[in-house]
């Protein structure tokens, strides 16, 4: 009497609703007379309501949430529970016939050396075999045998297999146990035939069983691109850990080099090495990288690989992360300066970062404009000979596209040495050498011209929609992130209600008037004329930063002279002057983009209008660019397109107190989504992303993203 054979079936869900109520009838219905049988489905993260749906449906089915999609760590997970003498792994996007788990049992019945078998599988469409078992056809590239070809009497008899398909196999319990766990590096695709190379090292057979039959809906659960990149990737990792004398010659026939796909191709390489260190001796390791220098020098110069073997020494952990800030405008202060002034102030208590200018600049000065010590970052100087001879003190890039070399060579080659370089002010001719870049876009000024090169970094990060916008139209790219500027400039004495009759702009008096304090001088003279009496006591205080010498400023001087109303202008008050300013002032405003058409002379975002909320200070600021993602019209605040639109909102909250105490909280409300603390939350989470690149860590979400 033969006895009860105990088998457990694995199969790994994402997203599997099409096919898997299909399945499960189908395992149902399949002759399970001898056997004691038990179902567990593994998810890994299905968003598609299979999994309340598999509750409900099949209480009896044992139910484990992987917290990761890796098909590889999903089928240990399973296999550790599994109480069956024989599993079977199967996907779910199939139909098993009647035969399927007999056929199966009566080839391993035969022999106790047995370590797996193989299930025909055809396709559920009838245009044939699918895999009758795997074979390797060249420079170890595999193929299913039979694909394609008509189910007839050739794959009617059992046959010994080198390597077995993992889309529908039993493997018998004492070879899992032997062999060991599957390899989650590999993620998914090919983790079969690893699986084949190790139950054959340890002497276990494998067969093809012609009589389990199933019907496989080719790619259902998995994209044919996924696939494609999965296998010619996981290639490269078995050849590291089965092969890895062959790792270098097999770059020549690879599929990435021969479609070009060179960036696929280098992350494949870093995660083979990274392989072949773990798995085998120093020499050995050594061996291979010195004939894969060779190999890469040969293929794809020396600039490539001495970018390899610099990653591969942070992918190994033999060194700190570099990163190297370029900002060819850091020896003044702006808004631009700031924003990756605060990332390097986070980034510095991780990585080696390193200050590029093109001219002599102290970092001391940073904590005197932003309030940020940057001590524990270097500096370095990149001199620019262009611009050295024409006495120019910051490069312009309109007076070099004519050139006929980038004459911003000299940074391009020294982002070599990092391995994140951040372009920090959308000087748009650098051309990034590091594995891993940024490109930070505080507004697409400049058209694309001779020598563009925004889209060669690996990430482009926006500060805010209205720029994101303009990059899409002016550029035609899409931004990887979107960080809105850090501010943190609330007072601790402010509130609502010990304001005084202040009206405050604050931005730089720049010569060309673009911030527009000039037609605010007026507007303000014009509503203290037309209302005198509401108006009575209130001041318009204008303070920003100035040149010296500034024609502008002098005009405004004149203009604020002449009016009747109470104007005082500010220029180039300390941090602490103008916190104290935002906690006295009841109002702001902000005019820049008044009757603006070209977009760049928009505000692109609004750094004081924010620092005044924050203050409790009401905004009424333009209709227009980045001030309309962080006022909301009537809640928090005004916006407006026309003069007599602002004097018309600041006359309703200078007669309306309860209106202006109302708007003053919601603006301080408001305020905290754009400070320190947010910003750095959503820094963290990009650097985590530019970390994870960097190192070679790898995910099934990873590599879909590597095909966009």
């Amino acid at each position: 009497m033969i006895a009860t054979a105990r088998v457990s079936v694995i199969t790994v869900t994402y997203n599997p609703r099409p096919y898997l109520e299909g399945f499960l009838e189908s395992l149902g219905d399949c002759d399970q007379s001898g056997i004691d049988l038990e179902l567990i489905v593994v998810d890994n993260g299905s968003t598609d309501g299979s999994v309340d749906w598999l509750r409900e449906q099949h209480p009896d089915a044992t139910l484990i949430i992987n917290d990761e999609n890796n098909y590889a760590r999903a089928l240990n997970k399973a296999i550790k529970i599994t109480r069956g003498d024989y599993i079977v792994i199967s996907n779910n996007d199939a139909l098993v016939e009647n035969g399927w788990l007999q056929g199966l049992l009566a080839i391993m019945h035969r022999d106790e050396r047995i370590g797996a078998v193989q299930s025909k599988l055809v396709f559920a469409d009838g245009r044939g075999l699918n895999s009758v078992g795997v074979e390797e056809i060249e420079s170890f590239y595999f193929a299913d045998i039979g694909w394609g070809e008509a189910d007839d009497d050739r794959y009617a008899t059992p046959m010994q297999r080198d390597y077995v398909s993992g889309g529908s196999v039993m493997f018998r319990r004492a070879c899992l146990d032997d062999v060991g766990a599957w390899d989650e590096r590999l993620l998914m695709y090919m983790e079969d035939i690893d699986y084949s190379i190790r139950c054959r090292q340890r002497g276990w057979t494998l067969w093809y069983a012609p009589d389990s039959v199933v019907r496989h809906h080719y790619h259902g659960s998995a994209s044919e691109a996924l696939c494609d990149y999965l296998c010619n990737r996981n290639r490269f990792l078995l050849l590291a850990k089965h092969f890895p004398l062959k790792l270098p010659g097999s770059i020549a026939s690879s599929h990435f080099l021969m479609q070009k796909q060179f960036d696929w191709l280098y992350r494949s390489l870093l995660a083979a090495v990274r392989i072949l260190c773990e798995e085998h001796e120093t020499e050995t390791a050594l061996t291979v990288l010195d004939q894969l220098r060779t190999v890469l020098t040969d293929q794809f110069g020396t600039v490539a690989a001495r970018k390899f073997f610099s990653h591969i020494e942070v992918v190994l952990g033999l060194r700190p992360i570099r990163v190297g800030i370029y900002d060819h405008a850091g020896h003044f202060p702006g808004g631009g300066q700031r924003y990756v002034a605060e990332m390097a102030a986070v980034m510095q208590d991780r990585y080696e970062v390193t200050y590029l200018f093109n001219n002599e600049v102290s970092l001391d000065q940073y904590r005197e404009w932003f309030g940020l010590d940057l001590s524990r970052c270097a500096s370095k100087i990149v001199p620019l000979s262009f611009f050295i001879e024409r006495g120019s003190s910051m490069p312009d890039e309109g007076i070099t596209v004519r050139e006929r070399h980038n004459v911003f060579d000299p940074v391009s080659r020294e982002s070599l040495d990092y391995d994140i370089f951040i372009n920090s002010n959308m000087l748009t001719m650098v051309n990034p050498l590091s594995p891993v870049s940024l490109f930070v876009c505080h507004f697409p000024d400049r058209k694309r011209t001779r020598f563009f090169q925004v889209d060669q970094y690996t990430h482009l990060l926006i500060n805010g929609r209205y720029t994101g916008e303009w990059v899409r139209k002016r550029w035609q790219l899409e931004p990887s992130m979107m960080i809105h500027p850090p501010v943190q400039m609330d007072h601790p004495d402010s509130s609502a209600d010990s304001k005084e009759r202040i009206i405050l702009s604050v931005s730089r008096f720049e010569i060309s008037g673009s911030k527009k304090q000039l037609e605010m001088v007026q507007a303000f003279d014009q509503l203290c004329r037309r209302w005198p009496e509401a108006t009575r006591g209130w001041t318009l205080v204008l303070a920003g930063g100035s040149v010296a010498d500034n024609p502008y400023l002098d005009r405004v001087t004149e203009a604020a002279e002449r009016a009747e109303a109470e104007i005082e202008l500010r220029p180039n008050l300390t941090v602490e002057a103008i916190r104290d300013l935002y906690r006295r002032s009841a109002i702001f405003w902000h005019a820049c983009g008044l009757k603006e058409r070209r977009p760049e002379r928009v505000e692109h975002f609004g750094m004081t209008t924010v620092e005044a909320m924050q203050n409790y200070c009401v905004p009424v600021v333009i209709d227009g660019g980045g001030q309309r993602e962080i006022v909301e019209q009537g809640r928090d605040g005004f916006r407006f397109r026309t003069l007599g639109q602002l004097q018309r909102h600041t006359l309703e909250l200078i007669e309306d107190d309860g209106l202006r105490c109302r708007l003053a909280k919601q603006a301080f409300a408001r305020g905290q989504d754009f400070n320190r603390e947010v910003f750095r939350a959503q820094l963290d989470e990009l650097l985590a992303g530019l970390e994870l690149e960097l190192t070679g860590a790898d995910s099934l979400e990873n590599a879909a993203s590597a095909l966009q």
